[in-house]
C-alpha cells in the first residue's frame, strides 16, 4: 500500500492504472500517520470485498477538488480527518443527526449524484466508553478538554444527545464555543457551561465535580507536550478517556493515581466500524480482524 496520494496524483491518468481497486479513502492533512487504511482494509479483506482503501493528502485549497475527483473515479465514499471535517459538512447534501448538530462530518457516502455526510465519531466514542470502561454518557458529569473543533465538538454533541447530567466545555479560545454552547443548550438546558483552559483553578474545580474527563486536544501527541490540565484535577473516582491513540503523560499519570484510563484506539475502531456499515449496509464488518489490524499498526 502506498503511503498516500495527492490531489495531483488523483487527477493524473496514471492513478487508475496504479490503483484499479481503490474505491475508499481517508482525506486529511497531515495524513501519513492515519491507521484507517489498515483498519478498513482488514474489514474489506475479511468480507471478501475486492476494494482498496487509500490515504489522500489534500492541500488547503484542494479538499473540494479531491472529493469531486473521488466521486468521478467511482469511489463509494471516504473518511475525513483534520482539518477538513467542517468543510466536509458544508459539502454534504444530506446529513445524519449528529453531523447536523455538530457541524462536522467524518464520513462521506457517495450515492448517485448525492454526497451524504455522517459523523461516526460520537457513536464510536460512546461504544468504546461502554466496552472499555463500562461507562455510559447518560447522567454523567463530564469535563471535555478541546471542545472547540474536530472530534471534541462531535463528542460534546454526543454527550448532550445521550443526556449527560452536566457538561463543562474547556477550550483555549472561548469564542469558539459560543455557537456550540447555544446549540447544545437546546438539548440540555442548564447542563452545559464553558471554561477557558487558561483558568487553571476553574478547570480543577470542574474536574473535582466530574466523573469523566474527555481529553480531545492535540496535547500528548508529542512526548514533551505539557499536561492538558493541572494534575491536581485528577482526583479519585475520575475516569479519563484520552483520544490520543498512543500512551501519553496524562494517561500514565492517571494510571499511577489509580484512575480508570483508556486511550483513543477503541474510538478509532468503533468509528471505523460505523463507517463500514454506512458504505456496505448489508455487510457486517469483522470487528476482530479490524482490532487486530489496528493493534499491529500501533506496534509497527
Amino acid at each position: 500500500m502506498n503511503g498516500y496520494y495527492t490531489c495531483s496524483d488523483l487527477l493524473s491518468e496514471e492513478f487508475r492504472r496504479r490503483e484499479p481497486r481503490a474505491r475508499l479513502a481517508v482525506i486529511g492533512n497531515p495524513i501519513a500517520h492515519s491507521k484507517s487504511p489498515q483498519l478498513q482494509q482488514a474489514a474489506l479483506d475479511a468480507a471478501g470485498i475486492p476494494v482498496s482503501y487509500i490515504r489522500v493528502l489534500a492541500g488547503e485549497d484542494e479538499f473540494e477538488t479531491v472529493v469531486h475527483r473521488l466521486r468521478g473515479l467511482g469511489f463509494f465514499g471516504a473518511n475525513v480527518t483534520v482539518p477538513f471535517k467542517k468543510r466536509a459538512w458544508a459539502m454534504a447534501m444530506r446529513l445524519d443527526p449528529l453531523a447536523e448538530l455538530s457541524g462536522s462530518v467524518n464520513t462521506f457516502i457517495f450515492r448517485g449524484d448525492e454526497i451524504e455526510g455522517a459523523n461516526t465519531d460520537g457513536p464510536g466514542f460512546s461504544t468504546a466508553l461502554r466496552q472499555e470502561m463500562n461507562l455510559t454518557l447518560h447522567s454523567r458529569r463530564i469535563v471535555l478538554l478541546g471542545a472547540g473543533g474536530g472530534a471534541g465538538t462531535s463528542l460534546a454533541c454526543q454527550c448532550a444527545l445521550e443526556r449527560c447530567a452536566g457538561l463543562v466545555l474547556v477550550n483555549r479560545t472561548l469564542e469558539k464555543l459560543d455557537g456550540l454552547c447555544a446549540q447544545l443548550a437546546r438539548h440540555r438546558p442548564g447542563a452545559v457551561s464553558r471554561l477557558s483552559s487558561e483558568d487553571a483553578a476553574g478547570v480543577i474545580r470542574a474536574a473535582k465535580k466530574a466523573e469523566l474527563l474527555i481529553q480531545a486536544t492535540s496535547l500528548g501527541l508529542r512526548e514533551d507536550d505539557p499536561l492538558p490540565l493541572p494534575q491536581e484535577a485528577l482526583h479519585p473516582g475520575l475516569a479519563v478517556y484520552d483520544l490520543v491513540t498512543h500512551d501519553t503523560p496524562l494517561q500514565r499519570l492517571a494510571r499511577k493515581r489509580g484512575l480508570r484510563v483508556a486511550g483513543g484506539e477503541g474510538m478509532l475502531l468503533h468509528q471505523g466500524i460505523g463507517a463500514f456499515r454506512l458504505w456496505f449496509p448489508n455487510r457486517e464488518p469483522d470487528a476482530d480482524a479490524m482490532a487486530k489490524a489496528l493493534a499491529a499498526a500501533s506496534e509497527s
